[in-house]
């Protein structure tokens, strides 16, 4: 009897460890994050692919917007002309500085022409700044739009020496006009002259009014009382 119970103790002894080991076992219990993470390199390979072609496909529909856009000023393209003329001067000048310094109040609703830049009428388009402005008119898709391709007409020896001849008959004339023989400019030499005839002018006031007060220290200097009267005191005085 007294082993029955031992025997009794005994197990419910080793059955109250296995619940402690079972209680503790529980509570350790949770996420593992102790392993190395993977991934599914197929899966984020697709996703890579599909938003590069996606960008592209943004890229590309922009760029076809744009060349429709250009197609649609081409005058070759749209059949008003036959065939394009080759790069021409311009016969005017670019107005590069009117709207400098100036302030403008621009909304969603400003038209494209009124806002702050560089607009081109031909192209429909605003440039920020004169820079890209210039690059733009003497672009290629600018002087497509204008009808002329960017080859230049070749001159020839007889039109080389007329323009030789006009630039050297316009530096002639410019020398004429604007410079004397001993090197100053014309202007600087006007300026020069006109200051001169200034200081001649008050020379010849001083001279007259001195001239003057002597004439009239002459005429009452005699007499003292009469020149005080008439209000010629002091003159003549130091100098």
């Amino acid at each position: 009897m007294a082993g029955d119970e031992r025997a009794l103790v005994k197990k419910e002894g080793g059955n109250r460890r296995e619940r402690r080991e079972k209680e503790k076992k529980g509570k350790a219990s949770g996420v593992d994050n102790t392993f190395r993470r993977t991934w599914d390199k197929d899966e984020y390979t697709e996703k890579a692919e599909a938003r590069d072609k996606a960008e592209q496909d943004e890229e590309e529909s922009a760029l076809d917007a744009k060349r429709r856009k250009r197609l649609e000023r081409d005058p070759l393209h749209q059949g008003i002309i036959v065939e394009r003329a080759q790069l021409k001067q311009r016969d005017f000048s670019l107005d590069l500085t009117s709207r400098l310094g100036k302030s403008q109040v621009i909304t969603n609703t400003t038209p494209l022409n009124q806002q702050a830049g560089y607009y081109c009428s031909v192209c429909d388009c605003i440039l920020r700044d004169s820079a890209s402005y210039l690059d733009h008119i003497n672009g290629k898709y600018h002087n497509r739009a204008l009808g002329m391709t960017m080859r230049v007409e070749r001159s020839t020896a007889e039109q080389v020496r007329d323009r030789l001849s006009q630039h050297k008959e316009k530096k002639y004339e410019s020398e004429q006009i604007d410079f004397v023989p001993d090197g100053f400019d014309r202007r600087v030499l006007e300026q020069q002259e006109e200051e001169e005839r200034l200081r001649e002018h008050r020379r010849e006031r001083k001279r007259e009014k001195r001239k003057g007060a002597q004439e009239e220290e002459e005429e009452y200097g005699a007499d003292p009382d009469m020149a005080m009267a008439m209000g010629f005191t002091g003159f003549g005085g130091g100098r």
